[in-house]
């Protein structure tokens, strides 16, 4: 698929853009009018740059039908009072809404919190393992300063198993029993990987044990990423 901006655009068929964006305004107001949410139960929302100066828009999606089903400047708590004045304006009660899949971001969890009290939350295992991955990348970038044998092994640490290249698997067989703090945090990642394969009453079990790990670890980034989730 092509993407051209919308100046792009109007260069290419001699319109102004301010023409076309009058059109993509209303043909996007229209659609969002006949739009129906009548049976959405469970959101995932996320937020993207739209452009530089950190300008950010968030999408509301139905995650049963994986339709976008709403988008709204910004990224704070104030999204979600904006998708429920959207819910309004749609006759749909909040309590309808029984879960929402996001990062980790404070601002999503309290405004989730305050406009759907009665709805669950669920951090996603992207968002999830991105952060424990940076905790890793820290612990690692901390160590390696003492520890001559860690040097250019980063990518060895970071990547999956599945995902490494042959060299990088040597590299990592002979480092990771090692008595390192960089073994023990990516231990932690890999084991945490494996709670998205458990029911899910036992991945809260399992996340418990997890968590007593991860501060019982003594390893300040793995500690600070568990203080972020609270």
């Amino acid at each position: 698929m092509v993407e051209m901006s919308v100046a792009a655009v109007a260069r290419e068929v001699g319109e102004h853009d301010t023409h076309l964006w009058r059109v993509f305004k209303y043909d996007v107001n229209k659609a969002m009018e006949n739009i129906d949410v009548s049976n959405v139960t469970r959101i995932a929302m996320d937020e993207t740059s739209r452009a530089k100066g950190h300008k950010y828009v968030t999408f509301f999606i139905d995650m049963d039908t994986k339709r976008l089903i709403f988008a709204t400047t910004g990224k704070g708590a104030d999204v979600l009072q904006v998708f429920s004045q959207f819910l309004d304006s749609k006759g749909v009660l909040y309590s309808q809404i029984k879960e929402f899949c996001c990062d980790m971001s404070p601002a999503f969890i309290s405004g989730i919190e305050e406009k759907f009290p009665n709805a669950t939350i669920t951090f996603d295992k992207f968002h999830v393992m991105k952060m424990v991955n940076e905790a890793l990348d820290q612990v690692l970038r901390q160590e390696q300063a003492t520890q001559t044998e860690l040097k250019n092994s980063r990518y060895a640490w970071l990547k999956n198993p599945e995902n490494l290249t042959e060299k990088q698997g040597s590299k990592l067989a002979k480092l990771k029993d090692l008595d390192l703090a960089t073994g023990r945090a990516y231990r932690m990642k890999l084991s945490l990987q494996k709670m998205w394969t458990k029911h899910p009453i036992l991945s809260e079990l399992y996340f418990d044990e997890w968590h007593s790990w991860a501060i019982r670890s003594r390893l300040e980034p793995m500690i600070i990423f568990l203080a972020r989730q609270n």
